[in-house]
């Protein structure tokens, strides 16, 4: 997700943020990565793609791996949204 997110970011998640809702684009989600399972992977939504799935995509078309190599996201597949980077300090504050 870099420029937006880099290895070793803090992040604070909102899992309730789609509770009742499906999530916007333009927000990073966290979502079970649909290759891996057990893997959580950092992406920002591109929109709905029909009722069934949300596609994610990285900041960084040329080094991500996102929907256009794994297909849509199933929306109980995301578990939060990221809300504020905490570490490192010189980078704290809101993600968006």
């Amino acid at each position: 997700m870099a420029p937006t997110l880099a290895p070793g970011d803090y992040v604070v998640v909102d899992n309730r943020a789609y509770a009742r809702r499906s999530p916007p684009p333009g927000d990073i989600v966290l979502a079970c990565d649909p290759r891996e399972p057990s893997r959580v992977i950092a992406k920002r939504v591109a929109g709905p793609d029909g009722a069934d799935g949300v596609v994610l995509l990285g900041d960084n078309p040329d080094q991500s791996t996102d929907s256009r190599d794994f297909g849509t996201v199933r929306p109980t597949d995301i578990t939060g949204r990221v809300v504020w980077r905490y570490w490192p300090p010189a980078r704290f504050g809101p993600v968006r």
